[in-house]
């Protein structure tokens, strides 16, 4: 009968050992229906495949290939999964204590003691120890849950470090395609101010340009090229940063790669727009600070179980025999039970400690979800607008550039002055800087809103 009372006390302390993570926690804050007045947008509520794989939008084989490199050999996002590992290592540490341990002790001796008549004689004892918390009421379910809990923090915090990184790679590669094009623009224009200094100092031989001509033609030809060596060093800076994000060493060189690439090309303007409430259900970082709160939670009701008494069964067997004598076999089992009965508030006070934790994860959660929405309704702005402005510098560089067509004419045929040719060039190279700038700033903006509304986070990897 007593075997069975134990047996029923060792299923009951299992199924008392079984924890779940909490459910999904609500901030209390609501998605608004849509992003406010932002028109020609399309929304969708669902979750697509492009999303995730935003970055195949731009229609650029080299930017895929080094996302698809990061995301294996990135070593911040390696750092991440390993902390799901050991996160995961954490909860069956949590669950294997819930069982009992047993231990074998085993001790051979040889000696000479007083009760052997001063002859030496063979001793051997061996004995297994098993020691069990009982969990009768349940004080480390919360403690688990707990841990289930920090797996799905550490997971959710492997998808947010994955989101970043496709971020940061395709802002960097953008940058690095902006400071190419610069470059060659620069370089472009540099051939054209050197042309017009020889039409200059040709026409100087004929006495048709005077000294102050040619040092002007100079000048503007000398501002030009030092724009250079600051345009290579961001150049070479930016591949170094893809360099590292791609967890390679800096000094390889992905130059070939780079210079090789077909460029920026002309994007999609009906671009899917994930509404408020997806962005709330995708964003890793939102269920990264979810799930913290939980675990907050799940800390408090550890802290409230302390009240409950500790219980833990002790027990052994073993086996003792000295040289030709009968071996004994002592035995024990032992409950022990410790209950608290004054601890002068300091169980009070780690439950305190956990409330405050919690309306900090609360607060926290919350202002993760008000950060997010801003991010998302920042980016869309910023797109619209950079739409309108690309467009507008597009009509300028081409209105300069038939400026400038005219120009050269003219001057070749003495209609206006060096200075006027000089000026309308300048122009046309600002123009044609600025549109460069912004058609980098119009994908930047579009990488911005997919990272804004989670895009990224559920692809294999």
């Amino acid at each position: 009968m007593k075997v069975k009372y134990l047996y029923l006390l060792m299923v009951v302390a299992t199924l008392c050992s079984c924890a779940h993570a909490l459910p999904y926690q609500s901030s209390g804050i609501n998605a608004p229906s849509s992003w406010g007045k932002l028109k020609d947008l399309t929304i969708s509520d669902e979750n697509t495949l492009g999303e995730q794989q935003w970055w195949k939008y731009f229609k650029d084989a080299t930017l895929d290939e080094l996302i698809q490199q990061a995301i294996i050999d990135n070593k911040t996002l390696g750092i991440a999964r390993a902390r799901v590992q050991e996160a995961l290592a954490n909860v069956a540490y949590g669950n294997a204590s819930q069982l009992p341990e047993i231990d074998f002790v085993g001790q051979p001796q040889r000696g000479d003691i007083a009760i052997t008549s001063r002859k030496p004689v063979g001793i051997i004892e061996g004995q297994l120890q098993a020691t069990w918390e009982i969990d009768v009421f349940g004080r480390n379910l919360p403690r688990l849950a707990q841990a289930a809990e920090i797996v799905q923090y550490a997971d959710a915090s492997r998808q947010a470090v994955l989101v970043g990184l496709l971020s940061q790679l395709a802002d960097g590669y953008f940058d690095l395609q902006d400071d190419k094009m610069q470059i060659a623009l620069t370089e472009q224009n540099l051939k054209i101010q050197q042309k017009t200094l020889e039409l200059i100092k040709a026409q100087q031989k004929g006495a048709m340009a005077s000294d102050f001509d040619v040092e002007r033609a100079q000048a503007q030809v000398s501002t030009t090229e030092a724009k250079l060596p600051a345009l290579r060093s961001a150049y070479q800076t930016a591949l170094n940063g893809i360099s590292v994000l791609l967890g390679a060493n800096p000094n390889r060189d992905y130059d070939d790669l780079v210079q090789h690439s077909l460029g920026l090309q002309p994007l999609d303007q009906n671009i899917i727009v994930a509404a408020p409430a997806t962005v709330m259900a995708n964003r890793p970082d939102i269920k990264a600070a979810e799930r913290n709160f939980a675990a907050s939670i799940s800390n408090k009701q550890y802290a409230a179980k302390k009240y409950f008494p500790d219980i833990s069964l002790l027990s052994y067997f073993g086996a003792e025999g000295i040289s030709k004598a009968t071996p004994i076999y002592p035995w024990l089992a032992s409950l022990n039970i410790i209950e608290p009965v004054i601890d002068f508030g300091r169980i009070r006070s780690q439950i305190n400690v956990a409330k405050a934790q919690e309306t900090q994860a609360f607060l926290s959660y919350q202002e993760t979800i008000l950060e997010a929405l801003q991010d998302m309704k920042n980016a869309l702005i910023t797109y619209k607008n950079e739409m309108v402005r690309n467009q507008l510098l597009r009509d300028s560089v081409n209105q300069n550039r038939r400026s400038e067509t005219l120009a050269q004419q003219q001057f070749k045929s003495g209609f206006i002055g060096l200075l006027d040719l000089l000026v309308i060039q300048a122009n046309l190279l600002d123009a044609e800087s600025a549109l460069a700038d912004s058609d980098v700033a119009l994908r930047k903006d579009l990488v911005h809103i997919y990272v804004a509304s989670g895009g990224g986070w559920n692809i294999a990897s």
